[in-house]
């Protein structure tokens, strides 16, 4: 009942988190137009990186509760992850498209409007630091947590585009705005490069990141009991949910024992690397049908 209540609540503040910055990503946009802003538009950009980011959040909170069925055995857990490698490609697009643009706009500086840029930037900083407040409150959850970062994140990027903006007014260098941009988009790139690689490495079956191969290996080999343990496989099924599968080859011959030692593995696995769905099969001269696998 408190786990449901938990999600509830995390539903609602990113699905309120998600009506503002989408919201304010509109603005930017038609304000970016009217004063003339690459840097602002870039800005907005990123603004919808967010949104899509929260919205991930969103899908994955979702997710956790729905069960898997006779098709989707591992349940839906990897919709996400698609979604995010399919965006993070349009996303790096839009980033060359900035490069491009800004350019362009360094070898002839249109004029800009500085007062126009400062005060929707300054309203950015508002949202974003707002927005990122309201889901500070569900911080214990993973997902909103990252999320928090990313807008705090945002919050500091539009602050740099006030000051671009008072640049602007002080000293009249339009050119301030394309190199914003640049900046701007610069940041958006490096941010989509690391969604592009953690979704690819996850629909590639990795290993996940933080965990090493060899030391899982080397703490189940531990084990006494344990002859070798090889055919390991660790992966990703969605964000931070993770799977492993191994042959263990045991050097009793007491069912009971084995049993007991697979037990303590899989205890292991959970506690130290997280692993939450652990197939180990038993090798050895005990096996006999109906005994060698434990889930």
């Amino acid at each position: 009942m408190v786990k449901h209540q938990h999600q509830f609540q995390a539903k609602g503040r990113l699905i309120v988190a998600i009506i503002l910055n989408s919201l304010f990503m509109v603005l930017e946009v038609v304000f970016a137009l009217l004063a003339g802003s690459l840097a602002l538009l870039g800005d907005a950009g990123h603004n919808f990186t967010d949104s899509f980011a929260l919205i991930l959040s969103l899908i994955a909170v979702m997710v956790m509760s729905r069960p898997s069925d006779r098709k989707k055995t591992f349940g839906y857990h990897r919709s996400g992850i698609v979604v995010a490698f399919i965006n993070s490609l349009a996303i790096i697009a839009v980033c060359f498209f900035l490069f491009y643009e800004a350019g362009r706009r360094i070898a002839n500086p249109p004029e800009v409007r500085g007062g126009l840029i400062i005060i929707v930037a300054a309203i950015g900083v508002l949202v974003n630091g707002g927005v990122a407040l309201l889901l500070l409150k569900g911080r214990e959850d993973l997902n909103i947590r990252s999320a928090f970062l990313h807008l705090m994140g945002d919050a500091l990027l539009s602050l740099g585009v006030v000051l671009a903006g008072l640049i602007i007014i002080a000293t009249g260098w339009n050119i301030v705005d394309p190199i914003a941009t640049l900046a701007i988009a610069l940041v958006i790139l490096v941010s989509a490069f690391g969604i592009l690689r953690e979704s690819l490495s996850i629909l590639m079956e990795s290993v996940p990141r933080g965990i090493i191969y060899k030391d899982v290996l080397s703490d189940m080999n531990s084990f006494p009991g344990v002859n070798d343990v090889h055919d390991l496989h660790i992966w990703e099924i969605g964000s931070h949910l993770y799977a492993l599968s191994a042959h263990v080859s045991m050097a009793s011959d007491s069912v009971d024992e084995c049993q007991d030692v697979l037990r303590k593995i899989k205890q292991m696995l959970l506690e130290r690397y997280n692993v939450t769905h652990t197939t180990l099969e038993m090798e050895g001269d005990i096996c006999s049908p109906g005994c060698c696998r434990f889930d």
